[in-house]
């Protein structure tokens, strides 16, 4: 098993792993970006190419591609190998495909259903879908393109084909592939055109259904569940993802049609958010891959009204927000459809609106129309004061016009909001929920000393770092020359495992049995301090030599403690002035 593991690790990057989840941003010899694992502002998660490692100063999360992705899908080891491996393109041996047997079945489940729906809109009973997607200009390389398929008319055709396949109802259901009747199971998706729907690595979470014919919802989902959340997902995004990285934005559109338009057009950077109403998920899942995103709903008022509500979604999470406001009527998939609709589509995105001016756009009627005024500049002016004073100082002039009012009015009308905001937020926090704010009362003198403990446990992780991959300095050095100056208990596990002559692979296979964490996050953690500060190997004796001397400051400072409480032995006097004039004389000597 381990050979299996070490070919995964070998043939994924890092980088790339992360960059699925991550924007990162190339700083010195690290890559620097967001963490995926907690809330901040300010970038203090890196990623090391040369070690293949990655590390977040602010939460402490660190380890290889397996921890990542163990970490932020919730997956075991034996899953992570299973999905890195096929990302990789490499086949496990029996013994590591074994551990996996008890990962999911509804994800098989999905896969064969996907397989189901393709076949059976090419099959004998086809032929009104297919006629459908026909009238809709949708050729038969699009079908296949994006996998989109038919569920049958009969109640049964998809279970029974998936029970003749091995699956058992109850992991049918829970695929959400099949409903619960009073007469039994049936196929939830039959009668309908059907759009597998993928998360951003590319697997199927479920499947949105178009009726064609009859009675019945327009469109219906898979239902929430364990794999399909609707919240969290946004529909192409596995393939556009390569596309929004390259050109720097993604275009934001609101149902499947739309979507596939955008990407037969040219548009490959378009996703759909599956409704109208974006989430903070979505927003979050954006961000990963951009900060600039379009927008491009319906041109009707609902349409309207999604777009100016997701809009400020977004900007709370940092993206950069454009909405392109279509013709009276139109939505993407039809403008696109039309003569020429490639070259007005890219025209239109030029001239997309910034949040600011659209939102005063949208509402320009109501704001001077009696009965409705008070409540449209209400609805502007307090989403307004939620954005950055920055992020709309360069609008002002024309969001001024667009109440008809004069400039320094409306500037102050927002200033007015934004201090009833802040003085709300700060009566919560006065009220004892202080812990909301993330501020540390008193903490001037911690930062200093969190700076100190956090410099220490750098200076360790690093060390760790370098004996886990230099050989030749294991040899030459002794548990007894380093363990006894760390403080650190996971630390100084790796670092006494190394020197008593453990290999490198052999702990990182006992750490993956056990489902160790700790210690391969502190060699990433290492790996990130090596990486900041361009330091390699030849720095180690300075590193093990500030750790001995801060393991003497340590006991001096126990010592002196023990002689101003009266409470020190003689020996122990004695030790504390020796330990005084090494210290002076920054002697490391025993």
């Amino acid at each position: 098993m381990s050979s299996d593991i070490s070919e995964v690790k070998s043939r994924i990057d890092i980088a790339e792993l992360v960059g699925d989840y991550v924007q990162l941003r190339r700083k010195g010899a690290s890559l620097k970006g967001l963490c995926p694992f907690h809330s901040e502002k300010t970038p203090s998660f890196t990623v090391s190419t040369d070690r293949q490692t990655f590390h977040c100063f602010g939460c402490g999360k660190g380890g290889d591609v397996f921890s990542f992705l163990m970490e932020i899908e919730g997956l075991s080891f034996h899953e992570a190998l299973e999905q890195l491996a096929r990302r990789a393109g490499v086949r496990l041996s029996k013994t590591a495909a074994r551990g996996g047997e008890k990962r999911k079945d509804a994800g098989l489940v999905l896969e064969a259903a996907g397989d189901f729906f393709a076949k059976s809109l090419l099959g004998g009973g086809g032929e009104a879908p297919r006629l459908y997607l026909e009238r809709r200009r949708f050729i038969r390389e699009d079908w296949a393109r994006f996998g989109l398929g038919w569920g049958p008319q009969a109640w049964d055709a998809l279970l029974s084909h998936l029970r003749s396949s091995g699956f058992t109802d109850a992991d049918i259901i829970n695929s959400g592939v099949a409903g619960q009747g009073e007469k039994g199971l049936y196929d939830r998706f039959r009668g309908r055109v059907i759009f597998p729907v993928h998360d951003e690595m590319g697997h199927i979470r479920g499947f949105g259904g178009r009726l064609i014919d009859g009675d019945g919802a327009k469109y219906v989902n898979s239902p929430e569940g364990e794999l399909f959340n609707k919240r969290k997902l946004l529909y192409l995004m596995h393939a556009a993802k390569k596309t929004i990285r390259e050109r720097g934005r993604v275009i934001l559109t609101e149902g499947y049609m739309d979507a596939i338009r955008c990407h037969l057009s040219g548009f490959t950077e378009a996703v759909a958010s599956l409704g109208t109403a974006l989430t903070d998920e979505q927003a979050s899942l954006i961000k990963r891959f951009t900060d600039l995103c379009y927008i491009v709903y319906d041109s009707d008022s609902a349409g309207q009204e999604a777009s100016i509500r997701g809009m400020y979604v977004l900007s709370r999470k940092g993206v950069d927000v454009r909405v392109v406001s279509l013709s009276e009527g139109k939505d993407p998939d039809e403008l696109l459809s039309g003569e020429e609709g490639a070259v007005l589509f890219a025209s239109l995105l030029k001239k997309a609106l910034p949040l600011p001016l659209y939102h005063v756009f949208v509402r320009r009627k109501d704001i001077r129309t009696p009965g409705k005024g008070k409540a449209a500049r209400e609805d502007v002016l307090t989403g307004l004061a939620s954005l950055q004073a920055l992020d709309i100082q360069a609008y002002m002039p024309k969001i001024a016009e667009g109440f008809g009012v004069l400039q320094h009015q409306i500037e102050r009308e927002i200033e007015l909001r934004r201090r009833k905001a802040a003085g709300a937020k700060s009566a919560i926090y006065a009220e004892g929920n202080a812990g909301d704010s993330g501020v540390y009362i008193n903490s001037g003198d911690n930062n200093e000393e969190e700076r100190v403990r956090s410099r220490a446990a750098d200076l360790e992780c690093a060390v760790c770092s370098i004996l886990w991959r230099d050989k030749d300095l294991r040899s030459s050095l002794s548990q007894i020359d380093v363990v006894p100056f760390l403080t650190d208990e996971a630390a100084a596990g790796v670092v006494s495992a190394l020197l008593s002559g453990e290999s490198p692979e052999e702990l990182e296979a006992r750490w993956r049995m056990l489902g160790e964490t700790n210690c391969p996050g502190r060699i990433a953690r290492g790996d990130a301090v090596l990486a900041e500060g361009g330091l390699g190997a030849d720095h180690a004796p300075k590193m093990i030599a500030e750790l001995r001397m801060r393991a003497l400051k340590r006991r001096y400072d126990e010592l002196t403690g023990k002689c101003l409480m009266g409470e020190a032995a003689a020996e122990e006097i004695a030790e504390k002035d020796c330990l005084a004039k090494k210290i002076k004389g920054n002697i490391i000597g025993a």
